[in-house]
């Protein structure tokens, strides 16, 4: 029933995919204690407000436990009824003592125990998802604030741009992983509600107390009350998945960092192995950034699941099970596949090697070519921007084509020779002196963001 439940089937991929602690969350038997715990809560609230007798709700939160039912007899009822709640309800019926079970489900309807049970497991996924994404958050924090004046080379197209420093990477991964905390947190209020339209959202079955027994409800599960019936509108799935995606793809772009700059010709960032990791069965040297990849992986997939949820939206009357039963291989899978992908990358980022001396190196690798902004924004002075500018770039090429130091080409130039003393160009090329506001931008970036 769960396509969750398919990771615990091989070794191979539960080592890579998902955590423990997810897969606990998204299995078979958590899908169906979930429904038992719907079921329960609502005998606990009729009984609240007299429709069914005290002792019958407390019988039926006694019986409603998994371990207390026979899950061979219900596979097999599965099978003969071909519905995935009623099985269950009769099981639950059955188990309870003297005539209890007459008051198991009343005026219930299959989707309003299994769409709550759904927002149930969301939430205890989304407390983990959170609880991860706030370590992430702290580990990155401290990265910044250890490596606030580390100089590395900021790259773009490609290509090396001009000094910065690995404390400022990490300060913008934080604050856009805080933007998730804050969406994860304002999605939660829109999703943890209750489901209780009914058989055809109408809430006819629940009676004259329908609004207070959907209150009471909502109160022993500890969710909100949703305005209207939401059988045919899965929107509130939507978001959370589509959050997830967010989260995925920030994660992906945070493993790619790392597996780039773990390469043999940059050496600056490193995943950390462990003494007894194995990175090639036949190449002893490899130290391959599995977790980086696993994460990779994990997130592409997750991410190509977003237009599939969006799919959900589109339901039919007022109830489309042709849709809807997409979220139940959805949910888990998303859920299942960010949290091991955000615990290899607290993994990951947890003990990250870092190099400075490798970073150093590299912004010297250009011979100065990355300081040629520094060298044309002090040459704009005397000549004007635009000539300046076309000057430079001259003598960039010609260093390049003529296989000639950036340096030694631009003493030879007479224009800069006269705009330039030597001892002043010296301290144009020190790659220190130009990382710009990198650390102010770091203590900006974190005084301006929580720390979880």
């Amino acid at each position: 029933m769960q396509l969750g439940s398919c990771f615990l089937d091989s070794l191979t991929v539960t080592s890579f995919f998902g955590n423990a602690e997810m897969r606990g969350v998204f299995n078979d038997r958590q899908l169906m204690q979930s429904w038992l715990d719907v079921e329960a809560a609502l005998a606990r609230a009729q009984a609240s407000l007299g429709i069914i007798p005290t002792a019958a709700a407390q019988a039926i939160t006694d019986s409603a436990r998994l371990d207390r039912l026979d899950t061979a007899v219900l596979a097999a009822d599965a099978a003969d009824t071909v519905h995935p709640l009623v099985p269950l309800v009769r099981a639950l019926t059955a188990a309870c003592p003297g005539d209890a079970g007459r008051y198991v489900h009343l005026g219930a309807t299959t989707q309003d125990v299994m769409d709550t049970g759904f927002v149930l497991r969301a939430r205890a996924g989304l407390d983990i998802v959170t609880r991860q994404v706030d370590e992430l958050v702290r580990i990155l924090r401290r990265l910044a604030l250890r490596h606030r004046t580390t100089p590395m080379p900021a790259r773009t197209h490609g290509q090396q741009a001009l000094p910065t420093t690995f404390g400022l990477r990490c300060a913008v991964w934080q604050s856009e992983l805080q933007r998730h905390r804050a969406r994860l947190a304002q999605m939660r209020e829109r999703l943890l509600v209750t489901s209780m339209g009914g058989a055809a959202g109408t809430m006819a079955g629940y009676g004259p107390q329908a609004f207070a027994l959907e209150r009471a409800v909502a109160v022993e599960l500890d969710l909100g009350v949703a305005d209207t019936p939401w059988h045919a509108t899965s929107d509130r799935f939507a978001e959370c998945l589509m959050v997830l995606g967010l989260v995925a793809a920030s994660a992906e772009k945070l493993a790619r960092e790392i597996y780039f700059l773990g390469r043999t010709e940059v050496g600056e960032a490193y995943e950390p192995q462990r003494a007894t990791q194995v990175g090639s069965s036949t190449m002893p040297h490899k130290r391959n950034p599995i977790r980086c990849e696993a994460v990779i992986a994990a997130a592409g997939t997750l991410r190509a699941q977003v237009p599939l949820a969006l799919q959900t939206m589109v339901a039919q009357d007022d109830r489309d099970m042709g849709v809807g039963m997409t979220l139940w291989k959805l949910l888990p899978e998303c859920f299942i596949l960010i949290g091991g992908a955000l615990e290899r990358l607290v993994e990951v980022f947890g003990d990250l090697g870092v190099n400075p001396d490798r970073m150093r190196s590299n912004l010297d690798i250009t011979g100065g070519l990355v300081l040629s902004e520094a060298v044309m924004l002090r040459l704009a002075g005397p000549l004007g921007r635009e000539q300046a500018h076309h000057l430079v770039m001259r003598i960039v090429r010609d260093s390049l084509e003529q296989n000639r130091p950036f340096v030694d080409v631009l003493r030879a130039d007479p224009q800069v020779a006269a705009a330039l003393p030597g001892t002043e160009l010296a301290g144009l090329l020190d790659p220190l002196s130009y990382v710009g506001h990198a650390a102010a931008l770091v203590d900006r970036a974190l005084l301006n963001s929580e720390s979880p």
